[in-house]
């Protein structure tokens, strides 16, 4: 979609409305197999035992580096695309 971004684009207000449309017509479309779970509880058995029932939710999470390391269960200083030496603390733009 980044080519659809050009300058000539930009002022006019009709591909501007298109553009959006688009984005959220699209992420519509890809999160629609979720959308059962998210509006039709489902009855789950808990750790403790009892059953309850749910509604799963999806939404932003914020995490420093560190915090993101360890929910990707991944080795804090390396980087996960290339083999490569640990990095040190002022590499770690990966």
């Amino acid at each position: 979609m980044g080519h659809l971004a050009n300058n000539e684009f930009r002022k006019n207000a009709a591909f501007r409305k298109f553009r959006r449309q688009l984005l959220h017509s699209s992420l519509a479309k890809i999160l629609e197999s979720l959308k059962p779970g998210m509006t039709t509880p489902e009855v789950v058995r808990f750790p403790d035992g009892h059953f309850r029932k749910v509604i799963y939710g999806i939404g932003p999470y914020i995490a420093d580096y560190p915090e993101q390391a360890l929910l990707a269960c991944i080795v804090q200083g390396w980087c996960p695309k290339y083999e490569l030496l640990p990095l040190t603390k002022y590499e770690m733009h990966c």
